[in-house]
């Protein structure tokens, strides 16, 4: 395909070729109108190297032949920019460049996302109230007939479920708006596990599943998150929980990989003794709003948003996620995290 200027020139979206040290070979009239003389500035400051990183420019240069897409701030707004194709003129690589002002779209999606985030964030000071409420009655020593304990219990099983929900739909607001950061400081794996596990174990033991932790004493440390690897975990083992029959088992575990002796990354290692999924299911069960086919033995719904946000966290950390599994015999989920050591 050619690029035709004389085509291009009455277009109404702004169009420009640019080379990869960032200068303008060509522009068309839409283009100047929108950032009239200045945009040679930026476009240059677009392709400067800064300690070592190239700016966005570079992309359309360095990755495959589809097409590729960002959103650039320019000028206080927003712009959609898309590379239409490469363009053979001249000594220097040059790409032809779309630009669109998505700014009013941008906006409006990040006044969605923070209102669903205040309000998910409201529910929770309400929930937990609930959920404090239900587990002094039901600790107490009073004696209740059984069918008002029973009532309480299943009270209680719909309120953690209920949080279980408002945590991930919050913590998914805070992933499309760009806001889910992971702090860098020491983090004990086995403190991770130890949490996890702790705050499962009553639930467990409820549902007649028994849950299990082991791990070795030499686990090192790694830097990131305490709360969002063990809401990661947690996530995992409550999945396996509510496919897990009485009797069952969910082992949690973390081993080192290591690397002529030196620790080179933590594999914590989440199975269960449970149903078990889908081969077809396999390949998707990681993203956003995916539920697998098989019904909880538990009862209730989800967002299809926990393992999605496992895989969140985890990349986050430079990690990576994956699952083993057998229909009628069990799951493994396995977090594989490399050691950072500091500077």
């Amino acid at each position: 395909m050619t690029f035709s200027r004389s085509l291009v020139d009455h277009l109404p979206h702004a169009i420009a070729v640019i080379t990869e040290s960032g200068a303008i070979d060509y522009r068309n009239h839409a283009f100047d109108e929108t950032f009239g003389t200045d945009a040679a500035q930026w476009m240059k400051e677009a392709a400067r190297a800064v300690a070592g990183e190239r700016g966005w420019l570079h992309g359309f240069f360095i990755e495959s032949d589809d097409l590729s897409t960002i959103d650039v701030e320019i000028e206080g707004r927003i712009y959609r920019v898309d590379r239409i194709m490469r363009v053979a003129e001249g000594e220097m690589p040059a790409v032809a460049l779309s630009f669109e002002d998505v700014t009013r779209e941008r906006e409006a999606e990040q006044a969605k996302s923070d209102f669903t985030a205040q309000i998910v964030h409201d529910l929770r000071g309400p929930l937990s109230g609930i959920q404090g409420t239900l587990e002094f009655v039901l600790s107490a020593d009073t004696k209740l007939d059984s069918m008002y304990s029973d009532l309480l219990q299943e009270a209680q099983r719909e309120s953690e479920r209920m949080m279980n929900l408002v945590n991930e739909i919050l913590d998914f607001s805070k992933i499309k708006s760009g806001n889910f950061t992971v702090e860098a400081e020491p983090v004990r794996v086995a403190g991770v596990l130890k949490r996890a596990v702790r705050s499962l174990q009553s639930v467990a033991a409820r549902d007649e599943v028994f849950l299990l932790s082991a791990h070795g004493r030499d686990v090192p440390q790694i830097f990131g998150s305490m709360e969002k690897l063990t809401q990661a975990v947690i996530n995992l083992i409550s999945n396996s929980l509510k496919f897990t029959p009485q009797k069952g088992l969910v082992s949690v575990g973390a081993q080192i990989i290591r690397n002529n002796d030196i620790p080179e990354a933590i594999v914590i290692t989440v199975t269960d003794s449970g149903m078990g999924i889908k081969a077809e299911e396999l390949q998707t069960i990681f993203e956003k709003y995916k539920q697998s086919g098989t019904k909880s033995l538990r009862g209730g719904g989800g967002t299809g948003l926990g393992l999605y946000i496992v895989k969140q966290v985890v990349e986050a950390h430079g990690g990576e996620v994956s699952v083993a599994s057998i229909e009628g015999v069990g799951t493994s989920m396995v977090l594989r995290l490399p050691v950072k050591r500091a500077a």
